[in-house]
């Protein structure tokens, strides 16, 4: 966490390959495998999330 970021915003870097993370996956495991409606190019640009506390149920107001 930082204050670099906006609130709302949550921004990562790509990371490790794969196979080299503890998960054996990447920040691009979130995003869809298809080409955009518009132009066919990459859907990174727009990438919903849904983030919780560590140990809290996704209902609960945090």
């Amino acid at each position: 966490m930082s204050d670099h970021v906006r609130p709302g915003v949550a921004a990562t870097t790509k990371g490790y390959w794969p196979g080299q993370s503890e998960s054996d996956s990447n920040v691009n495991a979130t995003v869809a495998e298809r080409d955009a409606d518009m132009g066919s190019g990459a859907v990174y640009h727009d990438n919903r999330i849904e983030v919780t506390l560590a140990g809290c149920a996704t209902q609960e107001k945090v």
